[in-house]
């Protein structure tokens, strides 16, 4: 195809395109709860209190994360104002960037046309659009660490053999370890070592320069840690690094995941839909001759499991902590595509592939189907703006999917990318926001603002908690769960607001013993939440009473 002729004309594609995929809508849908309203909440407090060195939450230091995504999420503030866009801008440019860094490291291990393809297909994997529109750290950790790779290997390449790539590398290892700790510089260097063993090129390691090398990651690194153990001392060590590095590593935060087996499912699901072609990619792997590839593969495969067995070993389990990964399976991918663009796969190939775009095609139709039926029992008020856009989808992946069996690769690429764009376009714009008023505590907070007195207390459950803040602007909203909080809190002598799940709310009630007996109004509901107070509202509304004459007071229903 023409199109790989000038490189400027690809890297400008991947731009346009993984840039629609990402800001296209980027702040219609409301924050989620609990981890992007964690991470929006902490910048907003930062960037209120003019604080760029220690992360805040709810007025108190928190020692989570170090500061570099808390930067970005303030450097969105400043520039659009506290709202969703702002706070997810940051993901979205990393995202691009993670795009145009994988086809340079593609291009530069394999081939051009593998690297431009190896874009595309980390672009479209569904955990990668997810990352590269949410306010979390994993999109930039993830790049940071595909970047320290890229530098490495444009130092150990011969024909690339300066000593700045090596220090570039270290910048960007730097940076990881500013993004989410030790692991950002932990699990790097370990693939890179044991990719040394095996390809018996340790002596590799005497161009290195270690000393520059090690003094700029710490000048990138370690000043933030050394003030921040100035300015808090042993409890700054004991959190960050002996709760949420050591003891969630050793110990299960959450009992959902705590089993080796968790992330196969995972990976399945979220490298959708390439993986339905990665085992393409991986049987090309296997029988290429070129010695250059094949230690390229080999890398691929110890990025791979390094990260993946760290992660299953871990006792607290995310569905996002193995992202890293998704590049190194993007670009065994993008090296099958371009054999299959070059016309050179073998007649079993050929049939595989044949078959793989078959299921590509019915995957999507499968799919939608469930979804409708999920949407129709959850979000109902949706299910037509899905169904047209599933639609579109199916058949503009059905041209590109008879386009490529019939060997018309620009075509298929064509509708392959358009179908994309339309339907990020329309899950953004028409259905996106519609879930995020049920996933978010956006709208119930607006609620909040509304019934609530500016000097009347307002509390919520642990998952609400931080969207609570965020939304109303108040720092001072305690977690009353466990039980004891909650009761505690709801027996207050004055009146008080809560964000609750409607099913606690029933539980307290519910009780053999009957321990809580003090009358509580609900006086707005959405989905699971619903906003709670101890006293009869000013206005004299509300919609259900739970208490002891809750029989008789239903006569007051909004």
């Amino acid at each position: 195809m023409k199109l790989f002729e000038k490189e400027i004309h690809l890297i400008i594609i991947l731009i346009l395109f993984s840039a629609s995929l990402f800001s296209i809508g980027l702040g219609r849908m409301a924050l989620t709860d609990p981890d992007e309203s964690f991470y929006a909440e902490t910048g907003r407090e930062m960037l209120e209190r003019g604080e760029w060195l220690t992360p805040y939450i709810f007025g108190k230091p928190q020692f989570e994360k170090p500061p570099f995504y808390y930067w970005l999420v303030m450097l969105g503030f400043k520039a659009f104002g506290i709202n969703e866009f702002a706070s997810r801008i940051g993901s979205a440019v990393f995202g691009i960037i993670g795009v145009i860094g994988i086809y340079l490291l593609g291009k530069l291990l394999v081939s051009r046309k593998t690297g431009f393809f190896s874009g595309i297909v980390l672009a479209t994997s569904l955990m990668y659009i997810i990352l590269s529109r949410a306010c979390v750290t994993d999109m930039v950790l993830s790049v940071f660490i595909l970047y320290a790779f890229l530098f490495f290997f444009y130092g150990y390449l011969k024909e690339y053999g300066k000593t700045k790539w090596y220090l570039l590398s270290a910048a960007s290892l730097g940076l990881a370890v500013l993004t989410k700790g030790p692991v950002g510089v932990f699990l790097p260097v370990v693939i890179i070592g044991i990719y040394l063993i095996f390809t018996k090129e340790l002596k590799k390691i005497k161009e290195i320069p270690f000393l520059r090398g090690t003094l700029i990651f710490l000048a990138v690194c370690l000043p933030w840690y050394v003030l921040m153990y100035r300015v808090h001392g042993k409890d700054f060590i004991d959190v960050f690094f002996g709760f949420h590095n050591m003891t969630r590593f050793l110990h299960p935060e959450h009992a959902l995941g705590d089993t080796f087996y968790y992330y196969g499912p995972i990976l399945i699901a979220t490298f959708f839909p390439w993986i339905l072609i990665l085992p393409l990619g991986i049987w090309q792997a296997r029988r290429e001759t070129d010695e250059k590839i094949k230690k390229t593969n080999l890398f691929l495969l110890i990025w791979f499991l390094v990260i993946f067995v760290f992660f299953s070993l871990s006792r607290t389990k995310l569905p996002t902590y193995i992202f890293p990964i998704y590049p190194a399976l993007a670009l065994l991918v993008g090296r099958f595509l371009e054999v299959f663009s070059n016309g050179k796969l073998t007649r079993a190939q050929g049939k595989g592939m044949t078959i793989s775009l078959c299921v590509f095609l019915a995957s999507p139709i499968i799919g939608m189907t469930v979804l409708y039926f999920v949407l129709k029992r959850k979000y109902p008020t949706i299910m037509e703006a899905s169904l047209i856009a599933g639609i579109i989808f199916i058949l503009l992946m059905s041209v590109s999917v008879i386009a490529l069996l019939k060997k018309k690769y620009r075509t298929g690429l064509i509708a392959y990318m358009t179908s994309f764009v339309i339907f990020v376009a329309l899950l953004s714009y028409f259905i996106l926001p519609e879930i995020g008023r049920y996933e978010s505590s956006k709208e119930v907070s607006g609620k909040l603002l509304e019934f609530a007195g500016a000097n009347e207390k307002i509390a919520a459950e642990t998952k609400y908690v931080r969207g609570v803040a965020f939304h109303t602007g108040r720092e001072n909203v305690p977690d009353i769960h466990p039980h004891h909080l909650m009761t505690g809190f709801l027996n207050s002598k004055d009146r008080v607001w809560c964000v609750l799940k409607e099913k606690n709310l029933n539980q307290l009630y519910d009780d053999k013993k009957r321990s809580f007996t003090t009358p509580t109004y609900v006086v707005y509901k959405l989905g699971k939440k619903v906003l709670v107070t101890n006293k009869v509202p000013p206005s004299g509304k509300f919609l259900k009473m739970r208490g002891k004459n809750e029989s008789q007071n239903q006569k007051n229903h909004n």
